[in-house]
């Protein structure tokens, strides 16, 4: 069927006519899904680009509805912070075995990472956010009818498959539903469904179950699993690069399609530069994700405030700033991205040395003439500026990640033209592991110097990004935006469809 495509449209002319009963349209309207993919029907025929996506405006549906997908997915995800500390706590779990059982769920998403990368190029997206969306949903609701800690324990895994499922193949299949020139500004309002989801899902949760019991928010996290899992049932089924590589590999001897595993699972060298970068900032990214609830009551500072703020600024961040991600190198992103979250962590540390509302209201504040501040009053102004501070350097982190994680994905898709979900599952396996070496790390900052040692390291871990970013944009980095793939690399996908 591919060759009688390529016959029919020649490679060179991108788009050609196929009228209503020609032989193009025919052969356009016979082929499976896989093929038809991007195919625009309204009298021209889209060609495959060189990544695999094919041409014309007949993706803009699948986009948007990976996107509203994404979005009651991660609901169903973050319908999880709330009630399932509670439901351990209160079927007498030990605090170290509540630990255990939540901190299961990292290692259980570097193992899923690979797995879903490589199975997201070979058998599509769409299967595998289906199988995503039915781990999260059974692995939530489960969770009611067992008081085991080795049952538990095998849930939170089944929901980490479930969540890197999922979210390595939405991002594979928007990387092949984008074109290079702006898959950046796609990818960071991709990311943004995830960011609405835990503005709005968690306090929701927090409402019921002020009304309901526990179990009902388990209840809410697998319905709304299983109905991301619903939308995904409409997106294409089968992306043209996966069709491709089960082509090959069913015309492939035995020996080449051992040699060509072992090449899937093995790091490209050239990802390795920018898996570092990516690393680092995720272990800077996880003094606030991690270590915020912590930070909020050693500061007297409503923590649902610290999140609102976080997630009002990365939206922002993702809505405003895509464009900005297409037109710069992605050197000059992420160095950015590292200058604002050092700034951030810089901001928290030097503040949390006791400059707190009481520590200015113990010194209180005298003016010329005898006019001043009382200790009250000064304390209140000092809490407010406390406030005021932890709220800026909680929007510095935001605004950082909502620069460089759009474009080191971006980025890492560039450098893996023909594999998308094995790109999107590097740059995710680099991040998680950053998350939990960082946390590691971090932890031993707080018990040894306080939450300004523990934002110091932070910040120490982000500012060793700076001069990795100048790196990236050499070699086999692209010359130009983010995304931009470059011609070498071009020159070897275009020779391989031949």
């Amino acid at each position: 069927m591919r060759l009688l495509l390529r016959g029919l449209v020649h490679r060179g002319a991108g788009r050609l006519p196929a009228a209503a009963g020609s032989p193009a349209r025919a052969a356009i309207e016979a082929a499976p899904d896989g093929v038809r993919l991007g195919v625009v029907r309204q009298g021209a025929v889209a060609l495959p680009h060189a990544d695999g996506v094919a041409e014309g405006h007949g993706l803009a549906r699948p986009y948007w509805l990976a996107w509203v997908a994404t979005m009651v997915f991660f609901g169903g995800f973050y319908a999880l912070l709330v009630p399932l500390p509670r439901y351990l706590a209160a079927v007498g779990l030990p605090d170290w075995q509540v630990g255990l059982v939540l901190g299961t769920f990292g290692v259980a998403s570097l193992v899923g990472r690979p797995v879903a990368g490589l199975a997201s190029d070979r058998l599509g997206a769409r299967p595998i956010m289906l199988a995503g969306a039915g781990s999260l949903a059974f692995g939530a609701l489960a969770v009611s009818v067992t008081s085991s800690l080795a049952l538990l324990v095998g849930l939170r895994i089944l929901q980490a498959l479930g969540y890197v499922a999922f979210t390595t193949a939405g991002t594979a299949l928007v990387v092949q539903l984008t074109q290079p020139a702006e898959r950046a500004r796609r990818l960071a309002i991709f990311g943004a469904a995830a960011n609405i989801a835990i503005a709005l899902v968690p306090a929701a949760v927090a409402v019921l179950l002020s009304v309901a019991p526990v179990e009902a928010g388990l209840v809410a996290s697998a319905g709304l699993a299983g109905l991301g899992g619903l939308l995904a049932l409409r997106l294409p089924t089968r992306p043209a690069t996966a069709l491709r590589a089960r082509t090959d590999h069913a015309t492939a001897s035995a020996v080449e399609a051992g040699g060509r595993i072992l090449r899937d699972w093995a790091i490209p060298r050239r990802l390795w530069l920018p898996m570092l970068a990516t690393g680092l900032l995720g272990g800077g990214f996880a003094a606030f994700f991690q270590f915020a609830p912590i930070l909020a009551e050693r500061r007297a500072v409503p923590a649902g405030l610290l999140y609102t703020t976080y997630g009002a600024a990365i939206i922002a961040t993702r809505l405003l700033g895509g464009r900005l991600l297409d037109r710069w190198p992605v050197g000059r992103v992420v160095v950015l991205g590292a200058v604002l979250m050092t700034a951030g962590h810089a901001v928290i540390a030097a503040t949390s040395g006791g400059l707190g509302g009481d520590a200015i209201g113990g010194l209180g504040l005298s003016g010329a003439g005898g006019v001043g501040l009382s200790g009250g009053a000064a304390g209140g102004l000092g809490r407010g500026l406390g406030l005021g501070l932890l709220l800026v350097a909680a929007a510095l982190v935001a605004i950082s990640g909502g620069l460089f994680h759009p474009a080191l994905i971006a980025h890492h898709a560039a450098l893996l033209p023909g594999a998308p979900g094995r790109a999107s599952a590097a740059f995710y396996v680099a991040f998680d592991l950053g998350i939990g070496l960082g946390s590691w790390l971090l932890g031993v900052a707080l018990q040894v110097a306080g939450l300004p040692g523990l934002y110091w390291t932070a910040a120490a871990l982000a500012v060793a990004v700076v001069p990795l970013g100048p790196r990236l944009g050499r070699a086999d980095a692209p010359a130009g935006p983010i995304g931009a793939a470059s011609p070498p690399a071009r020159r070897r996908d275009q020779h391989v469809r031949v």
